[in-house]
Order: C-alpha cells, then sequence, then structure tokens
C-alpha cells in the first residue's frame, strides 16, 4: 500500500487556501494577540487569519505545496507570517507560544500521534492556551478508526492542562479544493461528518515539558 502524500491535495499557488475556521477558534479570537503556533498549518487559513488578528504566527507543515499556498496567500492578504516546511512529528520549538492551535493536522493512535501531542505541549508558554480540533471517532461513519480520536482521548492525552472546554459538534465538509477528485476527498452523501474540539490551558505555575 503506498504512503498517503499531503502535497497531492494542494495546489501551491494559493487558491486552496480557505479562510480561517470560526468554529474552531471562536472562543479564543477575544484573546489579547501574542505569539501563535499553526501545527500542521495547511494552506494557511488558520495562521492569516490570526496575523490580519494581530498575531506574530509561525505556520508549520510537511507538505511543502501547502506551504507555498500558505506563502501565496500571505503575501496576497499583506500579512507576514513565518512559515516552515517540517513535520511536526519531529519539529522542535526554539520558542514558546501564547496560543497553539491544531486543526484535524494529528497522525494516527500511537507513537507519532504521542509525538505530535508532546510537540505542542512543549510549544505552549505557561498560561498559553492550546486549541484542537479532530475528526470524532464516534460520531464519523466513514474512513479508518484510528485517524480519529474521541473527546476522552484528548483530554487524557492533555491531563498535565487545564481543560476549558471539550466538545463532539457537527461540522460542515473538509475537502480539498485544489484537489477535488482525489480519493482521499471522496464521501457519500450520507456522511456525517463530527469533530471533536479541545481547548485547555497551561497553567502558569507548571513548569514546560522537560524543563
Amino acid at each position: 500500500m503506498s504512503t498517503f502524500d499531503w502535497n497531492d491535495t494542494y495546489k501551491g499557488d494559493g487558491t486552496d487556501t480557505t479562510p480561517l475556521d470560526e468554529q474552531l477558534l471562536g472562543d479564543v479570537l477575544d484573546l489579547p494577540p501574542g505569539k501563535a503556533c499553526d501545527l500542521g498549518c495547511g494552506a494557511g487559513g488558520n495562521a492569516i487569519g490570526l496575523a490580519q488578528r494581530g498575531w506574530t504566527v509561525t505556520g508549520i507543515d510537511g507538505a511543502t505545496l501547502a506551504i507555498d499556498s500558505a506563502r501565496h496567500s500571505a503575501a496576497a492578504c499583506g500579512v507576514k507570517v513565518m512559515f516552515e516546511v517540517a513535520d511536526i512529528i519531529t519539529w522542535q520549538p526554539d520558542d514558546t507560544y501564547d496560543l497553539v492551535i491544531s486543526s484535524y493536522a494529528l497522525p494516527p493512535r500511537g507513537p507519532q500521534r504521542d509525538a505530535a501531542l508532546a510537540t505542542a505541549r512543549a510549544a505552549l508558554a505557561p498560561g498559553g492556551t492550546f486549541v484542537i480540533g479532530e475528526w470524532d471517532a464516534e460520531g464519523a461513519n466513514w474512513g479508518v478508526r484510528d485517524d480519529f480520536v474521541t473527546t476522552d482521548e484528548l483530554t487524557t492525552a492533555l491531563g498535565d492542562l487545564q481543560i476549558l472546554k471539550a466538545e463532539s459538534v457537527a461540522v460542515a465538509p473538509h475537502n480539498h479544493d485544489g484537489h477535488p477528485d482525489h480519493d482521499h476527498d471522496i464521501h457519500d452523501a450520507g456522511d456525517q461528518w463530527q469533530a471533536v474540539i479541545v481547548i485547555a490551558r497551561r497553567p502558569t505555575n507548571v513548569a514546560q515539558p522537560g524543563s
């Protein structure tokens, strides 16, 4: 079986950048702007939307064409975002952030997912907020179960953080406009689109992992 290549879902010219996901980020848009990190930023819609709201943003994604699209779109919007091609499983932050987001970017269950979540926690400053959205294993009738999450899984994995919100919500279908005919984006009309959204905060009196 061939390994899925996320580059196959992007054009790289900015036309596949979507707007900021207000369903995912609506609860944190009133935070005072600071430094943000978007892990698995894709074509950069969330990172650009935050930059337009005054945030200093770093976007990380392993797909070169995704980062190409993100850079095109940021330039077209007149905002500065630091985009970097890197795997969120192995990337190590050299700074900490007031806001870390992960939007449908986690690897399947197992050591790689654990490593990606450890990356997110390491990037989070004391008092910082982590927002994560992933497909709900208990609410979807499509896909591979190990690619999805449950609310309990995420809240347990983030047990060293203060959980502010954890819920399963209905969401609109997420297709990549760059390649709408890609097998990864083909779904039946009856497919259910349900996501787990978790918002957590690192207490100010808890040290960074590994410190």
